[in-house]
C-alpha cells in the first residue's frame, strides 16, 4: 500500500516571507539613517554597499583602538582589518 501525503505550504510560505521582509526592513532602517547622515557629511549620494563599507571601517578602527587589554596579535589582526576596510572604502567611494 502506497501512502502519500500532500502538504500545502503556500500560506505558511507567504507568512515566513512577510516576516523575513519585516525583519530585513527593521534591520535596514538604522543603516538608512546612517546612509543619509554619511551622504550629508560627504556631500554626495551613497548606496547601501558604500554605507556598509564605511560602517565596517569604523568598527575595525574601534576594535583596534578602543580595547586596551588586547594582546598584540589581536591588535595586529584589527590593524590589518582596518587597512583592508579603508582600502575597500577608498575603492568604493572613488
Amino acid at each position: 500500500m502506497n501512502k502519500e501525503m500532500v502538504l500545502s505550504c503556500s500560506r505558511g510560505g507567504r507568512f515566513v516571507a512577510e516576516m523575513m521582509s519585516k525583519v530585513a526592513e527593521s534591520v535596514n532602517r538604522p543603516v538608512n539613517l546612517l546612509r543619509t547622515y554619511y551622504a550629508q557629511v560627504l556631500e554626495r549620494d551613497l548606496n547601501m554597499h558604500q554605507t556598509w563599507a564605511l560602517i565596517e571601517a569604523q568598527v575595525a578602527f574601534f576594535l583596534g583602538v578602543m580595547p586596551v587589554g588586547y594582546a598584540f596579535t589581536l591588535r595586529a589582526v584589527a590593524l590589518l582589518w582596518l587597512v583592508v576596510a579603508v582600502k575597500k572604502c577608498r575603492r568604493l567611494l572613488a
